[in-house]
């Protein structure tokens, strides 16, 4: 990989885990925060997206699989509105970064693979009808299928917990 994927790649991580991580007050600047970032990156690797040959079901089974993950993620958070404000807090814990860490780390480890492996990989790509430069696309509308679920569901279940908190309070 070069310089600028190991940043892109652990700035993305770091952003993403600072996002997750802890017991924090909901508020939509927090929780927007990755989509600035993915954009960003979405901008620099999503230019020339080949579709020919199995590039399309690449991308599609990568895209459900970042939102499988963000469903993951939201059902490992915990909604919890503080009993004298009534304000939101979102808590995450550990197995939510074991999740995110896994997920890059077996990034990294596939882009190192194809690094050290390029003539196995380009036959192997070239055997299956997809282009090795798929993969800048997929990992990118991977992280934003799980970033755009993991926010949806987050906020549905702080919507949701508002009005439990405001029946009980009646």
């Amino acid at each position: 990989m070069t310089t600028s994927h190991w940043i892109s790649t652990f700035a993305i991580f770091a952003v993403l885990a600072f996002s997750v991580y802890g017991r924090k007050p909901f508020n939509l600047i927090r929780l927007l925060l990755p989509i600035p970032i993915l954009a960003y990156f979405g901008t620099t690797y999503l230019k020339d997206i080949p579709t020919g040959g199995n590039n399309g079901w690449l991308l599609a089974g990568f895209i459900l699989f970042g939102g499988l993950i963000g469903f993951v993620l939201v059902l490992l958070a915990r909604v919890e509105n503080d009993q004298k404000t009534g304000k939101p807090y979102i808590t995450t814990g550990i197995p939510s970064l074991v999740v995110l860490s896994t997920i890059f780390l077996l990034r990294i480890g596939f882009i190192e693979w194809i690094t050290r492996n390029g003539q196995k990989a380009y036959s192997f790509s070239v055997k299956h009808h997809f282009d090795l430069t798929i993969l800048g696309p997929i990992f990118i509308l991977m992280a934003t299928a799980m970033v755009a679920v993991r926010v949806l569901g987050i906020y549905l279940r702080v919507k949701q917990s508002k009005s439990k908190t405001r029946t009980y309070l009646r």
